[in-house]
């Protein structure tokens, strides 16, 4: 199939605006594996889009010469709403100005639905107890009457994605090392992504009821396989937030590289014909989630760092200051487990009670969820 880009218009919010989603398509529609990549959630994460540039250029050459064995859609920029929220010359798109909401929060919750309808469907094949829930999914969806933008818009992301193998959700930090994460239903068969992507850190979850993207569909998943435990439901979609370093962090010698990695992820999975290569090896191990542990600031002041991104720190550590200007007193972050400085805001002020780094902990802590 040649290469063809679908527009979808969102509802008209006010008078005089219309903002759409661009869509690439790849491959035969119904063929597997499905793979559904989108970038730019949170509008003001660009890394993810211009890696996604630089791999539609490889899609496209690949399904010219009849290489896209399976299915491939691409949504470059997945949040045109966040994209025209610039305030004083700053991007804000990480929430909706209108509500105040997380763009990756609150996408569909199909779990109810899709219960209902699979009920006595279910049966000892699971290629088609797979099936049977994706139509379910589907259906669940379409019963929605959503009617602000930002609804129609998570929808719309959701119809385009629920019925893939493989769903990637790619955002950017502040200031970060590229990392992944991944629920536990689908681990360990995402370390082939995590190795490819060349992460620096893994963390895997349990996924989350605030329904992020990626929950929107992993979810549905655990859900259906707990409540029919005699049934066999594998997980119908391997779905995975990358995490692209910084927002900052859009040159072609970061991003070339990082699209290169999701093609050849792409021929592994047999989504793409062609020799991957070798495997990279891992440069970590994975980490449960609840061994994150994110700083606050214990007063306000500007933050020294004394350590860089990537550097491991130790408990009782003090590894950055935040210093008061007036009173010129420096209070001392001291690292409350062992870990790795992974993440941190770009902007070196802080208020008090305000998140500025994460570390990557070694060992579960308590009081972690």
């Amino acid at each position: 199939m040649v290469h063809v880009t679908e527009r979808i218009d969102l509802p008209t919010a006010s008078l005089g605006t219309g903002r759409h989603l661009l869509v690439h398509r790849f491959g035969t529609p119904g063929a597997r594996p499905k793979a559904y990549l989108h970038a730019g959630l949170h509008a003001a994460e660009l890394p993810g889009i211009v890696v996604l540039d630089h791999l539609l250029d490889r899609l496209a050459e690949a399904d010219a010469a009849g290489q896209v064995t399976g299915e491939i859609v691409v949504v470059p920029f997945a949040n045109p709403i966040g994209l025209a929220q610039q305030v004083l010359m700053e991007a804000q798109g990480r929430y909706d100005l209108d509500t105040n909401r997380n763009y990756n929060r609150g996408f569909p919750d199909l779990i109810e639905g899709v219960l209902e309808r699979v009920d006595g469907r279910l049966g000892d094949d699971p290629v088609a107890n797979v099936a049977t829930v994706r139509t379910a999914m589907a259906d669940t969806l379409a019963d929605r009457c959503d009617a602000r933008e930002p609804e129609v818009l998570k929808a719309v992301l959701l119809g385009l994605s629920l019925d893939a193998d493989i769903v990637l959700d790619l955002h950017s930090a502040w200031e970060a090392l590229l990392h992944v994460l991944v629920s536990d239903s689908n681990w360990p068969d995402a370390e082939d992504l995590t190795r490819q992507m060349g992460a620096e850190v893994v963390l895997i979850d349990r996924g989350n009821r605030m329904m992020t993207f990626k929950s929107a569909h992993v979810l549905v998943w655990k859900a259906v396989a707990r409540a029919w435990p005699d049934q066999p439901v594998p997980p119908g979609a391997m779905a995975a937030v990358v995490e692209l370093r910084g927002q900052r962090d859009v040159d072609d010698h970061l991003t070339r590289p990082a699209a290169d990695a999701l093609f050849h992820f792409l021929q592994r999975r047999d989504v793409i014909a062609g020799h991957p290569g070798p495997l990279p090896p891992a440069l970590c191990p994975a980490r449960s989630n609840r061994a994150l542990w994110r700083l606050f600031g214990e007063t306000f002041g500007i933050l020294v760092y004394h350590r860089d991104l990537g550097d491991r720190v130790t408990q009782g550590e003090t590894f950055c200051h935040i210093v008061d200007p007036e009173t010129r007193r420096r209070t001392p972050v001291v690292a409350p487990i062992d870990g790795l400085l992974y993440a941190r805001r770009s902007h070196r002020f802080t208020r008090q009670g305000q998140y500025f780094c994460a570390i990557a902990g070694d060992e579960l802590h308590e009081g972690a969820s």
